[in-house]
């Protein structure tokens, strides 16, 4: 009698063991997690020089930018830019001098890929974020008025593989400011069409 009930579990256990491990890996391939095997992550940083109109004059800006690419499709991350020449505005010193229009802002940044293994492919960009519009003096050098400023900048760029780790981008950006209350200078003096180019050194 214990040798059959032996030989009975021996049957049982070789039964048991390969619909155990079948129902284990069914259970596995159902698993799903907040990130799965086929996540990617990547992220890049560069400099940026844009051109644009500020009160009707060509001003030219320099800043930096870097972000976290998600899933080589979704990038957010933050950049800041400033205004590097001489823009006058309508408005005089009390000696009479003109003054001149300072910008600088910043904040997040977000963007869209679209199929980043294309040699070039485009990309949609909206920044949101913040800054000062100052009014300047050069004789004396001093600040005259400054002013804080929301922004809220779109843009559709297109991005060349330069290499593995390097892009070019060009593009086309209008910068939105709202909240300016600044002498003569108002919102509408701020916004306008600008272009755009990114040199971004990363892991994409």
């Amino acid at each position: 009698m214990t040798r059959n009930y032996r030989f009975l579990f021996g049957i049982a256990i070789l039964t048991l063991t390969p619909v155990s491990a079948f129902l284990a890996t069914r259970s596995l391939a159902q698993e799903e997690t907040l990130v799965g095997e086929g996540f990617h992550s990547g992220g890049y940083g560069g400099p940026v020089w844009k051109a644009g109109l500020l009160n009707g004059k060509v001003g030219m800006f320099s800043g930096g930018r870097g972000a976290w690419i998600i899933n080589r499709r979704f990038a957010i991350g933050g950049g800041t830019y400033d205004l590097i020449t001489d823009v006058e505005s309508d408005e005089a010193s009390s000696n009479g001098e003109p003054l001149h229009i300072d910008l600088e802002y910043g904040g997040l940044e977000m963007e869209y890929i679209h199929h980043s293994e294309k040699l070039l492919h485009w990309t949609i960009h909206t920044m949101l974020g913040g800054g000062t519009v100052s009014l300047l003096e050069h004789h004396p050098s001093r600040t005259v008025e400054t002013d804080n400023i929301f922004v809220v900048e779109p843009s559709l760029n297109m991005d060349i593989n330069a290499s593995s780790w390097f892009r070019i981008g060009l593009g086309a950006s209008y910068p939105m400011a709202m909240g300016l209350d600044l002498g003569g200078i108002t919102n509408s003096d701020i916004n306008g069409p600008s272009g755009l180019i990114i040199l971004k050194f990363g892991s994409f």
